[in-house]
């Protein structure tokens, strides 16, 4: 966007709003509780009225890095209540409840074998063994770009469904699994 003077010339592009600043919800200002199976929260606003939303939802900002910091948190309409910094800011049932949200929201299979991996037209159709026993297939578009390297040894692989796996370690794998994948590391 760009602003104009009043004269109808143009002026560079309009200054950024820098007064937002972003709240933090802590166990010092905010409470959640399960209301009709969804996730909903009380917060003490800066004038010490609380202000309740019946629906929350935890997003991270983070997700491959920081699995419990940097929370945000959401209204209904997907905006941006305030962040959690640390989930362990919060104890018992709380924790809990919030760590139970987050696992739901990001489930993400943990891979053990690779059964097979075959690749045609621009897909790649994988079957493999999760850490739970249960054998998964699922089909991955532009493999290399779906596969996102965490540190040396972790990877996240991304299904066309936007569903997400876990390699916890690509070194661990066993030989014929590792075999399989190393083409795409």
């Amino acid at each position: 966007m760009f602003g104009h003077s009043r004269h109808g010339g143009h002026r560079g592009p309009l200054p950024m709003d820098t007064s937002t600043e972003v709240k933090k919800i802590d166990a010092g200002n905010a409470s959640f509780c399960m209301k009709n199976g969804f996730l909903s929260m009380t917060i003490k606003e800066e004038n010490g009225e609380e202000k309740v939303y019946d629906r929350v939802f935890l997003h991270r900002d983070f997700p491959f890095e920081l699995l419990w910091e940097y929370i945000s948190v959401l209204d209904s309409d997907q905006i941006e209540i305030g962040i959690i910094y640390k989930i362990d800011d919060f104890e018992g049932e709380t924790h809990e409840m919030l760590v139970t949200e987050l696992e739901r929201k990001y489930y993400e299979p943990r891979i053990k074998t690779i059964v097979s991996l075959k690749e045609r037209y621009g897909f790649s159709y994988w079957e493999v063994v999760c850490e739970d026993g249960r054998n998964v297939k699922f089909t991955m578009q532009d493999t290399f770009r779906n596969i996102i390297r965490v540190g040396d040894d972790r990877a996240i692989l991304l299904d066309v469904d936007g569903n997400r796996f876990v390699i916890e370690s690509i070194l661990g794998l066993d030989r014929k699994s590792h075999k399989k994948i190393e083409l795409y590391m």
